[in-house]
């Protein structure tokens, strides 16, 4: 199994994650974190990280 730094992760693509998360507190940049904070969301970001994203003009 590959390294987790290594696994790949789509979500790192979104334009979303340029916004800190309001629902998991992920910083600008990092990945959003499962609702335990135990894993990485590799292939998506919260509802509320996308919402943010749309306020802050970033999404259409």
């Amino acid at each position: 199994m590959p390294a987790p730094n290594m696994i790949p992760a789509p979500a790192l693509n979104l334009p979303a994650i340029a916004v800190p998360c309001p629902a998991c507190k992920s910083r600008a940049g990092e990945l959003c974190t499962s609702h335990g904070g135990t894993r990485d969301r590799r292939s998506d970001v919260h509802q509320a990280r996308t919402a943010r994203a749309r306020a802050e003009g970033l999404l259409a």
